[in-house]
C-alpha cells in the first residue's frame, strides 16, 4: 500500500485531475476543501485524511489498486460504497453502523438456529 506516500499521491491526484479536465479550484470545491489545502496536497506537502482521500478517489475516479491496494476482479460497489460511508463517518455513526451490523448479525442467527 502506497497511501502514506505524500508525494507520490500528490502525482497521482495531479494525474487523475488534470485527466479529469478541473483546474485544482474546481475539485477543491467539489471535495469541499480550501484550495490553498488541495494544491498542498497535490505538491506532496501534506496527507490527505482518509475522508479527503477517499472523496478524491470518488471525484477523480482513481481505481484504488493505482495505490497499492488489492481490490478484487469482480467488483462488489455495495461493499465499495459501505467502505467510503465508514471511512467518511464520525465516531457516533460509526457506533451506530457497528451496532447495526451486530444486530442483523444477531437476527440472522435467530432465524437460523
Amino acid at each position: 500500500m502506497i497511501f502514506y506516500d505524500k508525494e507520490f499521491l500528490g502525482k497521482k491526484f495531479k494525474e487523475y485531475r488534470k485527466k479529469a479536465k478541473l483546474t485544482q479550484e474546481e475539485l477543491s470545491e467539489k471535495i469541499g476543501i480550501a484550495e490553498k489545502h488541495y494544491g498542498k496536497l497535490e505538491r506532496g506537502v501534506f496527507m490527505p485524511s482518509l475522508e479527503t482521500f477517499f472523496k478524491l478517489i470518488d471525484v477523480l475516479n482513481v481505481p484504488l489498486s493505482e495505490f497499492g491496494f488489492q481490490v478484487e476482479e469482480n467488483k462488489n460497489t455495495n461493499r465499495d460504497k459501505i467502505v467510503k460511508e465508514v471511512y467518511s463517518s464520525n465516531n457516533a455513526e460509526l457506533e451506530l453502523f457497528l451496532n447495526f451490523i451486530e444486530s442483523i448479525k444477531k437476527y440472522n442467527k435467530k432465524i437460523k438456529g
